[in-house]
């Protein structure tokens, strides 16, 4: 059988990265959005159609990254 080494310091740096994603999570729910809280309705908008676009711009990347998995297969060998 064979066995796919990852590194171990990679491994320690993907959990001490969720750890301190769940902490801040948790962490910052009672805190509030004085900035979000300061905008207008027009730029509230603004704000909105700009997420908007980068949302479909991350969510593309998404894709080319699961197609390019697909096709390249770079673990294959593992």
């Amino acid at each position: 059988m064979d066995t796919c080494k990852i590194s171990v310091y990679l491994a320690y740096a993907m959990a001490i990265y969720c750890i301190a994603s769940i902490f801040y999570l948790i962490a910052t729910r009672s805190v509030g959005t004085p900035f979000k809280d300061s905008l207008s309705e027009k730029q509230l908008k603004i704000k909105h159609e700009s997420a908007n676009v980068r949302r479909t711009i991350f969510y593309s990347g998404v894709a080319i990254g699961v197609v390019s998995m697909f096709i390249f297969r770079p673990f294959s060998r593992c």
